[in-house]
């Protein structure tokens, strides 16, 4: 018992004399001069808080779409690809639903077929013939059983009174005698000729009930929802019927079903809310809302250099479901051109769209550009119209692919950018063309040479601040030559995945991460807020920059979208409160003390009314800024301040607990608005205006 209690005492010994050090600590204070000149002559652009969507990889679409069916058309999929399990530093004999990043949103439930009784019976393809949409169709051959058969997918999510149209394509089988062997006579002193087997019981000449319903798990006894249809033609034939749950909320199981001596086809099924958004999931489009996207390139990526943009246009149920040539898994076309566009209008985003340069010609580009702008008769612009869409939805800026260096050197792929532009600024002179600068070493020059009249923007991914003023140099010096307006962005980039903050905690592990672990991290999420202070600095002439990616990709987003809801990641918390940001001059900053851990920048908006601080503090203690605001006139003396922050640098926002990186407001007094100080809170990102 003694020794117990001196244990306790030590114990609270140490923790007080710990605290009394914490208290007397001195709080770090970082200086700065501040200058009203500003670094450039032209003001922040505010399309550099952009993402990007790539189709076939990462259940992106998948997520962000209302669709909840898992290969509806029945096709072949592919599994993934040695290029999707090394972008995972995984192989395919591991198990992604163990990673921190993984949520319900990568689900790919398979179909399967069973009787009511729980025996498992096969489900057939029809391939090259009896199917509608795709390449194949389901066959459920019921014949032999007197009881119901059930096509179904599990954990599909359903939302509480929320109505789910259904909408396939069926078809009975009726039996033909085409194809059956007669039964051969044997001959004396001959083994007897191969017999053949005998025919399945007759089906009825009548009407096929089936049904189409939710369930509790596979217990098709007791089920949320039922609707049934008749279904009598040997032709397939849309059928559409409204699954309401009523008050059921979570996970459930989708079945069609008919009853025994029957075979059935199924093809081109869809499962959607009725509370979509274009097609779009309703939260899906709240949450980008929130966090603001000014550009978004579509549709990759890698995928851009084998997608046939004509595959994903007009009625579903002439779409082409693909399997991605790059990344495995399938692509089911539910969103092409028209969709994205209509995402970006919604969203108040620029379309960005991405070419198809090696495995596609400068005609089908040219055709691409037309559908989307074309304003005449002509045959592109009048296909668009069949498809709902009379005016134009203009698309001002494309990307001339994506990594061509996989196929070309640099003045070939030089020399095709030529090619494509001549085509595509024919039928419409107003956009803008992106051509690739990056993996072509110090070339940029001599492309410039060659192409650099037919463009209006270079893609170069570094995160360099260096590497890029280099690239504006060399841009610079080209427009001046030429009378031309080239600029820089950069189209897929990712941040640094320096881990800062643990110098200064014992809190964060020496641990070896995957990309994706890392990414879902609030300390990968400050290291995003440092790297887009360094594209604020490069002023107007680097015209934007696309985020890698906006959602899902296995972590690497801004927004999750599991099948129950969807939240803004870490990295989505630091877009939102910059994406609307009013800075738009960096101003010349002095380091009278600087503070390792803390980094500094100071803006003012457009017309120079507010002057705008941000604040990345990686310290695990608080710290404070002392800005000389000398040769500013403070008007009011009331500060904005708005922080984002986690507790620890590993915290992210996971589907258990989506609010571990939190965002705060508050207006504080400002003692001294010549020289006022600031303080931070740990691991933050903090945006201070002060009105002028």
């Amino acid at each position: 018992m003694k020794k117990s209690i001196i244990i306790r005492c030590l114990v609270v010994s140490v923790f007080i004399g710990i605290s009394i050090v914490l208290a007397n600590a001195q709080t770090p204070v970082g200086r700065y001069k501040i200058s009203p000149d500003h670094l450039n002559t032209k003001p922040i652009s505010p399309m550099i808080y952009g993402h990007f969507i790539e189709l076939g990889f990462g259940r992106q679409i998948e997520g962000m779409w209302s669709e909840k069916l898992y290969n509806p058309s029945f096709e072949i999929v592919e599994p993934f690809k040695v290029s999707t399990w090394g972008w995972l530093s995984r192989t395919a004999a591991d198990d992604l639903s163990k990673e921190k990043y993984w949520h319900s949103g990568y689900e790919e439930c398979k179909w399967f077929a069973v009787l009511r009784n729980g025996q498992k019976i096969p489900i057939t393809y029809a391939r090259y013939s009896g199917f509608y949409h795709g390449l194949q169709a389901a066959v459920v051959d019921n014949r032999q059983s007197q009881t119901k058969a059930f096509l179904a997918q599990d954990s599909v999510w359903i939302n509480k009174g929320i109505t789910n149209i259904f909408k396939g394509y069926i078809k009975v089988n009726r039996p033909t005698n085409r194809g059956v062997r007669p039964t051969a006579a044997p001959v004396t002193g001959q083994a007897a000729a191969p017999v053949a087997p005998p025919p399945p019981p007759a089906q009825p000449a009548g009407p096929v009930t089936v049904t189409i319903g939710l369930y509790q798990g596979r217990d098709f006894t007791n089920p949320i929802v039922e609707k049934t249809v008749s279904v009598q033609e040997t032709f397939y034939k849309e059928f559409s019927v409204e699954l309401n749950p009523g008050n059921f909320n979570g996970r459930a199981t989708f079945a069609v079903s008919f009853d025994g001596g029957n075979s059935v086809s199924f093809d081109g099924f869809s499962l959607m809310p009725v509370d979509n958004i274009k097609g779009w999931r309703k939260d899906v489009v709240a949450g980008l809302k929130q966090i603001g996207v000014p550009i978004i390139r579509f549709p990759g990526g890698c995928f851009d250099s084998f997608y046939d943009w004509r595959k994903a246009i007009g009625p579903k149920a002439d779409r082409m479901p693909v399997n991605s040539e790059y990344w495995g898994d399938i692509e089911e076309n539910n969103v092409g051109t028209a969709e994205f566009v209509e995402l970006c209008r919604m969203l108040g985003s620029e379309p960005f769209i991405g070419v198809n340069m090696l495995t596609g010609t400068a005609d089908q580009a040219a055709d691409w550009v037309a559908y989307n702008n074309g304003t005449g008769n002509d045959r592109m612009t009048n296909l668009r119209r069949t498809h709902g869409y009379i005016e134009p939805l203009t698309v001002k800026y494309w990307e001339l692919d994506n990594e061509t260096s996989r196929r070309w050197g640099w003045e070939e792929y030089a020399k095709k950018c030529v090619e494509f532009s001549k085509a595509m600024k024919a039928v419409d002179p107003k956009i803008e063309l992106v051509m690739i600068g990056y993996n072509f070493g110090t070339n940029l020059k001599d492309m410039l040479g060659i192409a650099g009249k037919y463009i209006d923007l270079i893609a170069d991914r570094s995160g360099s601040e260096a590497t890029l003023k280099s690239d504006l140099a060399i841009i610079g010096e080209y427009n001046k030559a030429n009378g031309t307006n080239i600029r820089l962005c950069n189209t897929e980039w990712l941040a640094p995945r320096t881990n800062r903050s643990s110098q200064n905690s014992a809190a964060q592990p020496a641990v070896r991460m995957s990309l994706q672990q890392q990414q879902i991290t609030w300390n990968y999420a400050m290291n995003t807020a440092a790297q887009l202070l360094i594209f604020q600095r490069l002023g107007n002439d680097f015209l934007w920059s696309n985020f890698n990616n906006l959602a899902n990709t296995w972590g690497q987003n801004v927004i999750e979208c599991p099948k129950d809801t969807a939240y803004i990641s870490a990295v989505g918390k630091v877009f939102e409160l910059m994406s609307r940001s009013k800075a738009a001059w960096v101003l010349r900053t002095d380091t009278l003390s600087g503070v390792n851990g803390i980094s500094f920048q100071a803006t003012t908006s457009v017309n120079k009314d507010k002057l705008i601080f941000y604040v990345l503090n990686f310290l695990a203690t608080p710290a404070q800024i002392n800005p000389d605001l000398s040769g500013f006139n403070v008007t009011g003396k009331d500060a904005l301040v708005k922080t984002v922050l986690s507790g620890a640098p590993l915290n992210a926002n996971t589907p258990a607990n989506y609010k571990m990186v939190v965002s705060t407001e508050e207006t504080i007094k400002l003692k001294n608005t010549k020289k006022p100080v600031f303080t931070l809170k740990p691991y933050s990102l903090t945006e201070i205006t002060l009105s002028l």
